[in-house]
């Protein structure tokens, strides 16, 4: 019994201590942080109101559409729109499929069909001549990036395709994956000096020696501007409510977990259609049709994501993800020498408007206040519960939810509290891994601190929350970089672009655009350095900027994001 009774008293000794020592460390952490005027209680960060008429999302339309997880949103809207198979346009395993190419191999002594394309296979200017094939057969297309591959609109419609026919002279027969490999995904825009397996051309046998290939449908662009004209009444009430000067979500801030968020999917889809629409104003030589839809994107961003208060790292990534789309519509725009110089000029203004980081930057001191809030205020079994992903109300595995109720019962509460103060102090140094003003990431930076948050290194009581609870904001502010690269790459070949049509060809330099054509150059996200361009000989040029490792990799794309340099176009 004196054993049992000692036992208790020491657990119970260790249980206080550890209260204590948790107390005492948030306690001198928040001081510390309250001391350089940072606001550590939630209360402080809840957006005050602001009168109705003046509020984006009291248009009923607004908060419907955009808020929360959209089981009424924009995209459920547009389902129920007459057509409404161009509401996804996904490419997926039921759509129809068109025949592009016909393919004969011609081993020696295989007579050479008549009409058809000779082409050799151990010819390297053959890939290129085969892509312009496919491309001729198909006529102009733009990359749509509301389908799941980023292709899917064209000028002509299905039946005008002429498919190409193509001899491909050959020692041996070569495998289908090798024919995937010879025939790029041209219609994609891809590389032709980068192969790839290729993923959305079908080739079927065709008899002996011959291959039928084939292509998911692609949209006709004045079947998508007909079907997407019926959402005008739409556009016209978001323009209007985009006038107002505040964007105040309705919800119930006085719980963090009830923070209101953008509906990805909502906003993905509607930014989605306007880059469509915009692509569609592309090939029918319409600009200034093309520029309104981008503008409409372009101003969205501010109330439904860049304005989202407290903000939170899913409104923050989303803004990311759509700036992105906006910038490379724009470039999609450069590339095909669709735009005239009215609207290059506007696209600049706002493009040298749009600067990502610092709503990221923001979120770092909203999630340090958050978690500290949440590990707080939280029993520990629904906490717990929480950490591991366990629905106390589904259908989790009842073992799971007894371990939850023991870890919890036994989790000391002195832990949460040492783990607040952790969080606390690992971010307050966070300032440094980013000068979001100057639009600068010192990317190896973030990746110690990222490594230090997830505290891979060894597991400690006072850590091990926060390294489970704590973003991954390596690929965060990876992609955060990427995607402003891609806004401040589209500003350059917008000034590119200008000057080329005032003086018939590229400058030799970027310093020539300046100030007549681009009031500034921006510099590269990662590193600072001016980017890096070269005008070539045959009148086009090359930019590309130094990608996530921060190093120069001569303008050689890496094969994921992370690797080797971000080139234009993307």
């Amino acid at each position: 019994m004196l054993g049992m009774a000692a036992c208790a008293t020491l657990i119970g000794l260790f249980y206080t201590e550890e209260l204590w020592r948790g107390k005492r460390d948030w306690e001198e952490a928040k001081r510390a942080f309250e001391a350089k005027g940072v606001k550590m209680d939630w209360a402080s960060h809840i957006p005050a109101p602001v009168p109705d008429d003046q509020n984006v999302f009291a248009v009923k339309q607004m908060q419907k559409w955009f808020v929360g997880r959209g089981e009424a949103g924009w995209n459920d809207m547009c389902k129920r729109m007459s057509s409404a198979t161009y509401a996804g346009l996904d490419i997926d395993s039921n759509t129809p499929r068109m025949l592009v190419a016909e393919v004969t191999i011609g081993l020696p002594g295989t007579p050479t069909p008549a009409g058809a394309s000779v082409l050799q296979w151990d010819d390297p200017a053959s890939r290129a001549e085969a892509a312009k094939l496919l491309t001729n057969a198909l006529g102009p297309t733009a990359s749509e990036p509301t389908s799941r591959y980023g292709v899917g609109l064209m000028l002509r419609r299905p039946e005008e395709v002429q498919p190409a026919r193509i001899f491909l002279q050959c020692q041996t027969a070569p495998t289908e994956r090798e024919l995937k490999q010879f025939l790029p995904d041209a219609i994609l825009h891809a590389h032709v000096d980068a192969p790839e397996t290729n993923t959305v051309l079908k080739f079927e046998p065709d008899g002996e020696g011959s291959y039928r290939v084939t292509l998911p449908t692609l949209v006709n662009v004045a079947d998508f501007l007909a079907w997407s004209d019926q959402l005008e009444p739409q556009f016209t009430l978001i323009r209007q409510a985009l006038q107002r000067p505040y964007a105040r979500m309705q919800a119930n801030y006085v719980d963090p977990n009830a923070v209101p968020i953008p509906c990805f999917i909502s906003v993905r889809h509607f930014a989605q259609i306007l880059s469509a629409r915009a692509e569609c104003h592309y090939l029918l030589g319409q600009p200034e049709e093309a520029l309104s839809d981008l503008t409409l994107m372009h101003e969205s961003c501010r109330p439904i994501m860049e304005e989202n208060e407290p903000m939170t790292l899913v409104a923050a990534m989303i803004n990311g993800a759509v700036r992105g789309l906006y910038a490379n519509t724009v470039s999609d725009g450069l590339r095909m020498r669709a735009w005239h110089e009215p609207q290059l000029a506007a696209l600049e203004e706002q493009l040298k408007a749009v600067n990502i980081l610092p709503p990221v930057q923001e979120t770092v001191a909203m999630e340090r206040v958050f978690s500290c809030h949440t590990l707080e205020n939280t029993p520990k079994v629904p906490l717990v519960q929480m950490l591991m992903g366990i629905d106390p109300g589904g259908k989790s595995n009842s073992w799971r939810v007894l371990e939850s109720r023991v870890l919890g019962a036994l989790l000391p509460r002195g832990w949460l509290y040492q783990n607040m103060a952790s969080g606390a102090n690992l971010t307050a140094n966070s300032g440094t891994l980013v000068d979001p003003a100057n639009e600068i990431i010192f990317s190896d930076k973030v990746e110690v601190f990222n490594k230090k948050a997830h505290g891979v290194d060894h597991w400690s009581p006072s850590t091990f929350i926060i390294a489970l609870n704590t973003p991954n904001w390596s690929r965060a502010w990876q992609t955060t970089a990427n995607h402003q690269t891609e806004i401040n790459q589209a500003l350059v070949v917008c000034g590119l672009e200008r000057f080329r049509l005032a003086h018939g060809q590229y400058p030799e330099t970027l310093d020539a655009l300046v100030p007549l054509c681009i009031e500034k150059i921006p510099h590269d996200v990662i590193g600072g350095q001016p980017p890096h361009y070269r005008r070539a000989a045959d009148g086009t040029f090359a930019l590309y900027s130094v990608g996530w490792s921060g190093k120069n990799g001569g303008g050689v794309r890496g094969k994921t994001a992370a690797e080797g340099d971000w080139v234009w176009p993307d």
